[in-house]
């Protein structure tokens, strides 16, 4: 499974400690009408700092970094907006909302499903919350706002939402409310990308649990492989790092021309009717037809590994607000040779071995930060166990200390 996760991972957050804990301060508005939202909730993005508007419109938040974050603005009816904030705007943000579109499913090409939870709940949990043993415990309370349309000729579901999802991370110690901004599955191409908003929300009592596990999300987490890029601690951390390259199988690749000829000679002149293709012709056994789809068993691409990497090979240089920018041509094999994987990630996943590999999509670079983000995040294509382990049930906010 391939997978490009925007997760709460939209916008870069750059944290300074020559910034002292300031206000921001905006007001929020129809963008129609110019009257102001009451009970709009403003957030930093993938943080668990927020608040909301009052009935003037106003805000005011309390935050210790103002550089390079990005400020979220949600309320139900509307879409939500994002301003990137620094230490020139952050104490007069104006916010102006824009209504929600409803279409109606009468006249949409493809209708919702209705009964879409029942048909879909269980898989859009699985592929969004996780199959962790946390994951398997994060609850999605407001399921009824999810809706599923799937198009069968392309093979691919979209999910929206009408509000912010919210989730119960009971393992974690986390409330989540996700503001989903868009998710497809392409079940022909093989491939998830979804991308929203999030702030998290602490427990009344976080126990001693809760906190070892959220250092048991940490240690497996992607956050935690951009921190230890970032401050150049592979080595400390466990981390070996290679390139790969992405092999043609040629045997399977000819075989799959083969049995492409073959399959569109009996759906010519056959009618599609094997059984009559093998009886009226005798040059193309049954046999080798059945070998050619054995072959085709086999994976499309082998991995051949090659260099290894420091995490000076990777960075193009360093960029304005403490952001650093690297950029590599082919995969990113990653392993940690430190940390034991969660045995589940082999049970769910049908994997193969403990890695991750990464590539980049377009010929973009990477811009990544101390706290462990990355943008863009739609550039970076996952596989193996990262791929598996980024969903909401095992995410932690990007002001998580991994030493409180």
């Amino acid at each position: 499974m391939k997978i490009i996760i925007a997760i709460l991972l939209w916008s870069l957050i750059s944290f300074s400690p020559s910034f002292a804990q300031s206000l921001v301060k905006g007001i929020v508005l129809d963008r129609e009408t110019k009257q102001p939202i009451h009970g709009a909730t403003v957030y930093i993005n993938n943080s668990s700092s927020a608040t909301s508007s009052a009935k003037d419109g106003s805000f005011q938040l309390s935050q210790k970094v103002i550089r390079n974050q990005e400020l979220i603005i949600s309320n139900i009816g509307y879409d939500p907006a994002s301003i990137t904030i620094n230490n020139t705007n952050y104490d007069k943000v104006t916010v102006f909302l824009n209504r929600k579109i409803t279409t109606l499913d009468e006249v949409t090409v493809i209708p919702f499903e209705k009964d879409g939870w029942t048909k879909w709940g269980k898989y859009f949990t699985e592929v969004f919350i996780g199959t962790s043993k946390f994951a398997l415990k994060t609850k999605i309370i407001n399921p009824e706002a999810i809706r599923f349309r799937y198009n069968k000729s392309s093979k691919t579901l979209t999910v929206i939402a009408h509000e912010p999802i919210q989730i119960d991370n009971k393992e974690l110690g986390y409330y989540i409310s996700y503001d989903l901004i868009s998710f497809r599955s392409s079940f022909s191409e093989n491939t998830i990308q979804f991308e929203g908003f999030s702030y998290f929300k602490d427990y009344k009592r976080v126990i001693k649990k809760m906190k070892q596990n959220r250092k048991t999300a940490y240690k497996f987490s992607m956050m935690r492989f951009i921190r230890s890029t970032y401050r150049h601690e592979w080595s400390k951390d466990g981390y070996e790092v290679r390139e790969l390259i992405k092999k043609q199988n040629m045997e399977r690749k000819a075989a799959h021309e083969r049995l492409m000829a073959i399959t569109n000679l009996v759906n010519k002149s056959y009618e599609g009717n094997w059984s009559t293709f093998y009886i009226l012709q005798s040059k193309i056994k049954q046999d080798t037809v059945t070998k050619y789809r054995n072959i085709m068993r086999q994976p499309e691409y082998y991995d051949v590994l090659g260099k290894h990497y420091k995490e000076a090979d990777l960075e193009t240089g360093n960029m304005d607000n403490d952001l650093k920018e690297i950029k590599h041509d082919n995969y990113l094999y990653i392993w940690n040779k430190n940390e034991p994987i969660d045995s589940d990630y082999f049970q769910y996943h049908n994997a193969y071995d403990e890695s991750t590999r990464l590539k980049l999509t377009g010929d973009l670079s990477i811009s990544i930060n101390e706290m462990g983000n990355y943008s863009p995040s739609t550039e970076w294509l996952m596989e193996g166990f990262f791929a598996w382990y980024s969903k909401v049930g095992n995410l932690l906010p990007f002001d998580y200390n991994e030493n409180n």
